[in-house]
């Protein structure tokens, strides 16, 4: 798909739909017959373009769930694998890591620190090489490499041991969620994006539940070779990411609808226009803000957990009904997303259940019983990414032209790695194991987040409205004048119409 056809896309397809199956979509833009023209101008500069070409609903549908089996199916097999490598330090913890290495809480925070420095580093060189050389080649590659610095981890004996596999661990993962995030939109229209993210980053979900069972049988591995439990979970889901590379190598390679194997260079035009965007922030910083709860909350679950009493092996297995209470929230609100075509008022209510939750944990007496902190965890967790997929389809589906769109979902990523930062620094060994002070700061920063939502709605409408006043009673000759004397590119021309 030529970035002229993707941009064509997404400012004027809800036209053509209508015209030929009777849909609608927020995409239209200009009145019928201009817009006809314009869509035939552009789209045929594409040679895989019919603008004659019809079809029926149901067609639709049947080729949409063609790219769910044969691209999204396999996409989340391989985010399945990197959450085991990227969370299982966390399950890790609760089997004496930091006694063996002779480390203490605030080491495992500086390290977390160390992974997400790297990690958001080469995110942005990372997806620019992969619009190079294309996925099929650098997923492969990143996949295995992680792997390896994952099972590398067996031979952890200190700090400094600790501090190198975790910043090799956020190198190579760098870059794969967005470089797949901007992938699956060559696949599916921006109504779909939602609900596609959504079963992206569920495999997020499973693949903590998954490593909740797994961590338990592993970890009770402790001594046999002489290795510790955690030695073991490194050691053995680090070479299942490698192994797994084979599979989905020959898949990609079989084939070439599973992966985009052009050679583009992002301009750096587009990289610019990405970087100063005032529209394209308020949903970074969205992003900042409402992830900053995931990485104490998620990450030191367990630890919590053991930290009330309960059992530290057994405590890997009792946050699982969060993770799976996380997948279907987020189901529901990126489904509801996607059907009634809404960003901004699904974030914002979902983000204030989610606020909720963090409350009460910090509300809850100092006496209460630990099933009942467990239960108020066990809730607070199925909210901390249930409106993740929605930002990540509002940003892909208001950023054009797809240089610039793969630039804002890199640092989209980046900006929700780079809160784990402040986040993991929020829960201090002196504050465990209630971390009441810090769960207010949290509370706060989704306070920030609802605000930011309800913003970005306002401020998007007002644009669409601005622009709509100004080409009101444009011509389809005031319109060819605009088009050959504009500098205007993607969303920033007058004709782009902005979702929220």
């Amino acid at each position: 798909m030529s970035e002229k056809q993707e941009l064509s896309d997404s400012k004027h397809k809800g036209d053509l739909e209508k015209a030929a199956s009777g849909s609608s979509s927020a995409a239209s833009t200009l009145s019928a017959d201009p817009a006809d023209e314009k869509l035939r101008v552009l789209g045929e500069q594409n040679p895989h373009y019919d603008h004659e070409l019809t079809w029926t609903a149901e067609e639709e549908k049947q080729l949409v769930r063609i790219f769910d089996f044969k691209v999204l199916s396999w996409i989340g097999v391989m985010f399945f694998f990197l959450q085991l490598d990227r969370g299982n330090m966390s399950n890790a913890l609760t089997d004496n890591l930091m006694a063996d290495l002779n480390i203490d809480l605030n080491t495992i925070t500086l390290g977390t620190t160390v992974f997400i420095l790297f990690f958001c580093f080469f995110e942005i060189p990372s997806n620019m090489i992969i619009r190079r050389v294309g996925p099929h080649r650098w997923i492969p590659f990143l996949m295995v490499f992680w792997g390896l610095a994952t099972a590398a981890q067996v031979f952890l004996k200190d700090k400094v041991s600790y501090f190198i596999c975790r910043a090799l661990v956020g190198l190579f993962e760098a870059g794969y969620i967005p470089g797949i995030a901007i992938y699956l939109t060559t696949y599916y229209k921006r109504e779909e994006m939602a609900l596609r993210l959504s079963v992206f980053w569920s495999t997020l979900s499973i693949a903590n539940s998954c490593a909740g069972v797994l961590a338990y049988g592993i970890l009770h591995m402790r001594g046999l070779a002489g290795l510790a439990g955690w030695k073991w979970l490194f050691l053995i889901e680090g070479l299942a990411t490698s192994v797994e590379l084979i599979a989905i190598t020959r898949l990609i390679r079989d084939d070439p609808s599973k992966a985009d194997p052009s050679k583009r260079v992002v301009p750096k035009a587009d990289i610019w226009r990405a970087v100063t965007s005032p529209r394209i922030w308020p949903n970074i910083l969205i992003g900042f803000f409402g992830l900053l709860p995931s990485t104490p909350i998620g990450s030191f679950a367990p630890l919590i957990l053991k930290m009330l009493g309960f059992d530290g092996l057994k405590a890997n297995l009792m946050i699982i009904p969060g993770y799976l209470l996380s997948l279907t929230i987020m189901s529901t609100v990126s489904y509801s997303s996607d059907r009634l075509n809404e960003r901004a008022y699904h974030g914002a209510f979902a983000t204030l259940y989610y606020a909720i939750c963090v409350l009460a944990l910090a509300l809850l007496p100092l006496d209460a019983s630990k099933y009942s902190l467990y239960i108020c965890l066990i809730f607070t967790m199925g909210a901390q990414t249930c409106w993740h997929p929605v930002n990540a389809a509002w940003i892909a589906g208001n950023t054009a032209p797809v240089g610039k769109r793969t630039i804002a979902l890199a640092m989209y990523i980046i900006s929700v790695n780079i809160t784990a930062i402040a986040g993991s620094n929020v829960f201090r060994a002196k504050h465990a194991p209630r971390f009441i002070t810090g769960m207010w700061i949290l509370f706060g920063s989704l306070l920030i987040t609802i605000s930011l939502f309800i913003f970005q709605r306002f401020h998007l409408r007002y644009i669409n409205d601005k622009r709509a006043k100004i080409t009101r009673d444009w011509t389809a000759q005031d319109w060819k004048q605009y088009d050959e004397t504009t500098t205007d590119v993607g969303d920033d021309r007058l004709d782009f119409v902005y979702n929220y």
